[in-house]
Parts: structure tokens; sequence; C-alpha cells
């Protein structure tokens, strides 16, 4: 986790002199996509401790040790997120949230065909809208910064999430997904803060 101080400290040292046309159109959009990050984040926080609750037995249950290869590392270096420039932060939260979106969405799915049906399908589908509205965002973001956003990204679905062994591994695959999301948005929470202040002056 980046403290405070060092966060404030990277904010400050970041903001280079960025053109005021730029300025004007960037700073509101930033600041919509902050509020929209800090949203999810906590809408999957509160999503998550249901999920354990109703799924592994116990909101307090937490196994750091169990992780999916195939999803984005929430493990950052903070010399790393410090050098990054502004449009690839943006690009690579894009594609990022983009991987965990089909992964909860194949979760949303298994949800929907469980007896009796919980409301985790409807409550995961309202963090896949708020998602999606925020890439469509950042998109539009990409190009103000020159940088094109890619045109499509994989659809593909990992077969041991499609097909898991049983059905408790199918629980804890939802856990570890809601788990790292939540993780993630974090530093996308972060970056769009950095940006926000960047561009606001």
């Amino acid at each position: 986790m980046i403290h405070l101080a060092l966060f404030l400290c990277a904010c400050a040292s970041l903001l280079a002199p960025v053109a005021s046309q730029d300025i004007f159109s960037n700073r509101e959009s930033f600041s919509q996509s902050l509020t929209l990050a800090r949203k999810i984040h906590t809408d999957v926080h509160v999503l998550l401790n249901k999920y354990k609750e109703v799924q592994i037995g116990s909101k307090s249950f937490e196994d750091y040790s169990l992780l999916m290869s195939s999803l984005p590392t929430v493990n950052l270096k903070y010399t790393t997120w410090l050098g990054m420039e502004d449009s690839e932060r943006l690009l690579v939260n894009l594609k990022d949230l983009h991987i965990f979106w089909i992964h909860m969405d194949a979760k949303r799915i298994y949800e929907l065909e469980s007896v009796p049906r919980s409301q985790l399908a409807q409550n995961m589908q309202e963090v896949l809208l708020d998602i999606r509205d925020l890439q469509y965002q950042m998109k539009h973001q990409l190009e103000s910064l020159e940088t094109p956003a890619p045109e499509t990204l994989s659809q593909s679905v990992p077969d041991a999430l499609l097909n898991p062994q049983n059905e408790w591994l199918s629980k804890l695959q939802g856990y570890i997904i809601l788990r790292d999301l939540e993780r993630y948005l974090g530093k996308v929470v972060r970056d769009f803060t950095l940006l926000r202040t960047k561009y606001q002056q």
C-alpha cells in the first residue's frame, strides 16, 4: 500500500506543465472517473463481504494464498507506478479491468444458474455496468491524450473458470475475483486521484 505521505509527494512531483486546452478537456473527466472509481471500489467491498457470507460461510474469511493466474497482478512497485505516463496508466487500467469484467461476468452467469437464485447475480451486474461506464470514460480520455484505445479486447474466458472441478472451487474462484478486483480498484482510485490533481494545476 502506498502511504499517504508518499502518495501526496508523488502527486506533487508529477505536476508537469500541461497545455491549457488539455486541462480544460480532461479536468472534469478525470474528476468524474475518480468519483465513479470510488463508488465501484466501495460497491465491490460490500459485494465481497456479502459473497463471503453467502458462499463461503463467513465474512471474516481471508486466504491470500489462493490465486488465479488468469487475473491481472494487483501488486505494483512504487517506483514503477511513479514512472508511468498518463496514457500508460489509463491503458493498463482499461485492459486489466476488462479481464476482471470477463471473470466476474462468468461468475454472474454461474449465480444466475444457482438454485435457489441469490441476489449476488444482480449485485454483480450492477458493478459490471459501472465498470463498463468507467472503461468508456477511459477510452475517451486516451483519445484526448492522443493515444488510441484498443479497438477490441480479448473475450476469452479461462477454461478453469467455465468448468471448475467442483462447486467449492467455483465459490473460491468468485472470492478470489472479488478480492483481487477490490485491491486493484484501490490502484485505479490512486491513479485518478493523481491525474485529477495534475490536470487541476
